[in-house]
C-alpha cells in the first residue's frame, strides 16, 4: 500500500497527532498562525531524499512556485516537482478533503460503504456538553454513551447523497424514526438515519424471543411498524459515520441507538482511503490491514426474526420501548 499523508488543523490546542508506522506521515498545519484555513491554499509534500514534491490546491486557489515564490522561506531552491498539481476542490467546514486512486473527493469524506450505519446531518448527539448537531462533532469530543460513560470520539465520516443517487439505487434513502423522549432534552424531530442503523429495543417479546431483553435492529425492519417510514428521495441529505474504541450506545435525538461497528463484513466494504486512514488511526505491528475487532454493544438481530419482532409488538399493541440515558 503506498504511504499516506494526513494534515490537520490546530493539533497544538491540546490534542495529538495521530500515531503513525512506516512511511506514513501526519503533521499540523498550524491554524492558529493562519497558515491553513478556508480560503485559498495550497499544500505540497517535500521528499528531500529525491529533491521532490507534489503540490495541491483548494477552495480556488493558484499553483504556488515553492521553490522561487514567495511565503517558502528555507524551501529548496533545486527541487522538482512531480506531476502539474491536482486541484482538490472546495472544502466544507467539519470535512476533509481526502485523495482516491480516482482524484479529490472534493468537499467529501470516503465511506466506510453504504452497509454501514450513519446519521443525516442535524442529527443531535448527547456529549458531556449537551446534545450537539453531528456535524459540528470532531474527534476528541467526548460523547455519553450508555455503558462507559463520556467515550472520545476517534473517527467521522461524511458522505453526501444527491437526490439523482437516492432515485437510482433507493437504499440509500434514509429512514425517519420516531421513537424519541423530549423530556431527556433531545430533539423533538425524528431521528433519520441509514437503513442499516441498528436502534436499540428492550421489552419481554424481546426477552421471550431471543433471551434477553435488549437487542439491535436495522431501521430499515421497523419500515412495518407505526415508528419508521421511508424518506423521500426529493432532498439530498449527508450521512455522519461516528466511530469510536468499541462498539457503543449513543443517544441521538433521544433515541438509543449504536455507533459505527467495526466487524469482518464492514471491514470487507471499507473503500481504500478509508482503510488507509484507519490504517493510521488504529496503527497495528502485525502486516497488512488489521483493525481491533469489536464486540457489539449488544446482540444484532436482523432480517425475518426482527420483523418478527416488530410484528409481535404491533399484534400485541405494544410499543416497541428503549432505554434513555
Amino acid at each position: 500500500m503506498e504511504p499516506v499523508a494526513v494534515v490537520v488543523r490546530n493539533v497544538q490546542n491540546g490534542d495529538s497527532l495521530p500515531a503513525v508506522t512506516g512511511d506514513n506521515l501526519a503533521f499540523d498545519a498550524d491554524f492558529g498562525s493562519n497558515v491553513f484555513n478556508n480560503s485559498q491554499d495550497n499544500i505540497v509534500i517535500y521528499d528531500p531524499t529525491a529533491d521532490e514534491f507534489i503540490q495541491s490546491y483548494y477552495n480556488g486557489d493558484n499553483l504556488d512556485d515553492p521553490v522561487n515564490g514567495n511565503g517558502y522561506n528555507g524551501f529548496s531552491s533545486t527541487a522538482t516537482r512531480v506531476g502539474s498539481g491536482e486541484d482538490m476542490g472546495n472544502d466544507t467546514d467539519g470535512l476533509s478533503i481526502q485523495r482516491t486512486a480516482s482524484g479529490f473527493t472534493g468537499s467529501e469524506t470516503p465511506t466506510p460503504g453504504t452497509a454501514n450505519v450513519c446519521f443525516t446531518n442535524g442529527t443531535r448527539i448527547l456529549t458531556e456538553r449537551g446534545f450537539v448537531p453531528v456535524e459540528r462533532l470532531r474527534a476528541g469530543d467526548l460523547v455519553q454513551t450508555l455503558d462507559a460513560g463520556p467515550q472520545p470520539l476517534r473517527w467521522i465520516f461524511a458522505r453526501r447523497v444527491n437526490s439523482a443517487q437516492m432515485m437510482q439505487d433507493a437504499k440509500l434513502r434514509p429512514i425517519k424514526v420516531e421513537l424519541q423522549r423530549t423530556d431527556l432534552g433531545g430533539s423533538e424531530a425524528p431521528l433519520t438515519v441509514s437503513r442499516q442503523h441498528r436502534i436499540l429495543v428492550e421489552g419481554k417479546i424481546a426477552q421471550r424471543m431471543f433471551g434477553t431483553d435488549q437487542v439491535l435492529l436495522p431501521a430499515k425492519d421497523l419500515l412495518e411498524s407505526d415508528v419508521a417510514t421511508l424518506c423521500s428521495a426529493h432532498q439530498s441529505v449527508i450521512y455522519f459515520h461516528l466511530l469510536f474504541d468499541a462498539h457503543h450506545i449513543l443517544n441521538a435525538n433521544g433515541i438509543a441507538v449504536e455507533s459505527l461497528f467495526i466487524g469482518a463484513q464492514s471491514t470487507a466494504v471499507l473503500s481504500d482511503a478509508a482503510r488507509e486512514e484507519l490504517e493510521i488511526l488504529f496503527p497495528t505491528d502485525e502486516p497488512g490491514f488489521a483493525l481491533p475487532q469489536m464486540r457489539p454493544a449488544r446482540a444484532f438481530v436482523s432480517g425475518r426474526k426482527a420483523r418478527k419482532l416488530v410484528e409481535r409488538h404491533q399484534k400485541n399493541a405494544r410499543a416497541l420501548t428503549v432505554p434513555f440515558f
